[in-house]
């Protein structure tokens, strides 16, 4: 069984409440892709999703290394699309209360 979160937040502030939860917890983080990164120079992507001829989504895969321990990473998607960002990790033991995720997103919109 898997995590899966929706918040209503940018991916941005998500994953920034997100990475702050899990270091907390004594993980370290890396982004493995960046999606609006990668489309820096490909002026006029389309949108699959919307059919727009400028994709505005964003996409981010994440890798959560447990410090304490040499196993794999645990693999994070985040993907916001129109304001609403969904979390998801496969088959790992990802366990974040959604109260707190939520309270710490709060937070980093506050601070935008």
């Amino acid at each position: 069984m898997g995590y899966h979160q929706s918040i209503a937040a940018t991916c941005e502030q998500t994953v920034t409440a997100l990475s702050h939860i899990l270091i907390m917890r004594g993980y370290r983080l890396e982004c493995s892709f960046d999606l609006r990164s990668a489309l820096h120079n490909q002026p006029d992507c389309p949108c699959p999703y919307h059919g727009t001829l400028d994709c505005q989504c964003q996409y981010l895969v994440l890798l959560a290394y447990e410090q304490a321990t040499p196993a794999p990473p645990i693999v994070i998607t985040a993907h916001e699309c129109e304001g609403i960002t969904h979390l998801s990790s496969e088959g790992a033991q990802l366990q974040v209360d959604p109260a707190l995720l939520r309270l710490a997103v709060d937070v980093e919109q506050m601070q935008d």
